[in-house]
C-alpha cells in the first residue's frame, strides 16, 4: 500500500505537486504549451500543412495561476517598463467576460490582419467551440498587442460534464499562415479535485 502512494507521488505531473511559484522558467513555459489546458493546435483538415500554434484555456484556474506567475516574473525582470494601458484594458475585459465564457488564448503575434474587416469577419464566423452536440460561435475577442502576442477568443460557457469526452475548438486565426487550426482538450484530464477547470 505504501508503494502505491509513493508511486502516485512519483508519477504526478509537476503542476500537481508544486505551486506555480515553485516551477522553474522551463516548467512554466512548458505548462502553457503542453498540459491538460494547453497545447500546440495543429492545422485543421482545411488548414494544410503549417506549423502548430500555441493555445491555452485562459479561464481555467490552473492557467490563471500560471499566467499570474509569468506576469510576476516579467515584472521582476523589467521593473522600469512603462505602464501597459492595453494590458489594463485586457484585464478589465477578462474580468467582465471570464465568468460566463470560456476564453481561449492563441499565440498569433501582433499583425496587420487585425485591422482587416474581412479577416475579423472570417474569425467571428469560423471560430467555434464544440461541446457534445453544441457548436457555439465566438462571442467576443481581445486582439494581440505589441506587449502580449496572444489573441483571446471568448465563447459562451455551456454546461460541461465528464460525460463529454472533450471540448474542441475550430479556429480561424487572422494573419497566421494556414489560419485554420483545431484544438481538442480532454475533459477528464482537466478535473482538479473533482471540479472541471475550463
Amino acid at each position: 500500500m505504501i508503494w502505491l502512494t509513493i508511486l502516485s507521488v512519483l508519477v504526478q505531473a509537476y503542476w500537481q505537486s508544486k505551486a506555480p511559484a515553485d516551477w522553474n522558467d522551463l516548467e512554466l513555459a512548458r505548462f502553457l504549451v503542453d498540459s491538460p489546458w494547453a497545447q500546440m493546435a495543429a492545422p485543421s483538415a482545411k488548414g494544410g500543412s503549417f506549423p502548430p500554434i500555441a493555445v491555452y484555456l485562459a479561464t481555467a484556474g490552473p492557467v490563471q495561476k500560471a499566467v499570474a506567475e509569468r506576469a510576476r516574473r516579467i515584472a521582476l525582470r523589467r521593473p522600469n517598463a512603462a505602464n501597459d494601458f492595453l494590458r489594463e484594458e485586457f484585464e478589465a475585459w477578462f474580468a467582465d467576460n471570464s465568468a460566463g465564457h470560456v476564453i481561449l488564448a492563441a499565440r498569433v503575434g501582433n499583425n496587420e490582419a487585425f485591422t482587416s474587416e474581412p479577416e475579423m469577419r472570417r474569425m467571428k464566423q469560423d471560430s467555434v467551440l464544440d461541446l457534445g452536440r453544441a457548436r457555439l460561435k465566438m462571442s467576443g475577442y481581445f486582439p494581440p498587442t505589441s506587449r502580449d502576442p496572444y489573441l483571446y477568443l471568448a465563447f459562451p460557457r455551456a454546461p460541461a460534464t465528464v460525460a463529454e469526452k472533450s471540448v474542441g475548438f475550430d479556429l480561424y486565426l487572422p494573419g497566421v499562415p494556414g489560419p485554420f487550426r483545431r484544438a481538442d482538450f480532454k475533459i477528464r484530464d482537466m478535473l482538479v479535485d473533482g471540479k472541471l477547470e475550463l
